[in-house]
């Protein structure tokens, strides 16, 4: 077997291509034109976020990186990136639902979007942009939401939680608020979330139940590996979204 050149070292083992394989568009057996090679792409695609790199600098054995970016943003518009994510955490194990947020400093390059600043708020160290996500028990993102780096935490929590069914939500002491509590609960979920030190009546929470809330800190160290997440250089929200989703 060759020896893949270094810039490819990250590419989609078998067992990864195996799980989404039958998830992308222009596959055989599908309506409409048939993809020349949906493995390539998705290499190209996960080249360009690891690295932060421009799509023209993409090395040319990954194909055109025009063709590349424009498919990346017509799956985009068209919904696909949804679709995968939806699909791989199609069976969630909700025990446990734990959220939190990160920012994700906007490169200069991200900013002047037709229309105005997508998604960017203003914090001492420059424009930022927050994502919020939701991981079930085994820690897999099952929901992303991003906004301005300036939105309080808990401003968007329940946009995570919704619809969703779990024994208990884990969240840290920013998401402390009774409107959060109190949905929670009227949804059949016990509410693990720290009490703030201002609150006269300190609220109980289960401490042993609580440490799980690690999980959603690795899944943000796994996103922040590739440096297209860790800094945002799209000028769309939309954009960001995908490379957070991917």
């Amino acid at each position: 077997m060759q020896k893949l050149p270094s810039h490819r070292r990250f590419d989609l083992s078998e067992r990864a291509w195996s799980l989404v394989e039958f998830l992308l568009s222009g596959r055989r057996g599908q309506w409409g034109g048939i993809a020349k090679d949906n493995r390539l792409f998705l290499n190209a695609v996960f080249w360009v976020i690891r690295t932060g790199a421009p799509w023209r600098d993409l090395p040319p054995d990954y194909g055109c990186w025009s063709n590349t970016h424009r498919r990346f943003s017509r799956w985009r518009k068209s919904g696909v990136w949804d679709r995968i994510l939806d699909s791989l955490a199609e069976a969630p194990d909700f025990e446990w639902l734990i959220i939190d947020s990160r920012h994700c400093k906007a490169h200069q390059h991200a900013s002047g979007a037709v229309g105005g600043n997508q998604a960017m708020g203003r914090t001492k160290g420059g424009f930022n942009t927050k994502v919020h996500l939701g991981v079930d028990g085994p820690g897999m993102p099952y929901r992303i939401v991003v906004t301005e780096g300036t939105a309080a935490e808990v401003s968007h929590a329940i946009e995570l939680i919704e619809g969703v069914e779990a024994e208990y939500l884990l969240a840290d002491k920013a998401y402390d608020s009774d409107a959060l509590v109190e949905y929670a609960q009227s949804n059949g979920m016990s509410a693990v979330i720290p009490p703030g030190k201002n609150r006269e009546n300190q609220r109980y929470y289960d401490k042993a139940v609580y440490k799980a809330r690690y999980l959603v800190e690795m899944a943000f160290l796994r996103l922040k590996e590739w440096r297209g997440v860790a800094t945002r250089y799209a000028k769309k929200t939309a954009s960001f979204m995908a490379a957070v989703q991917n």
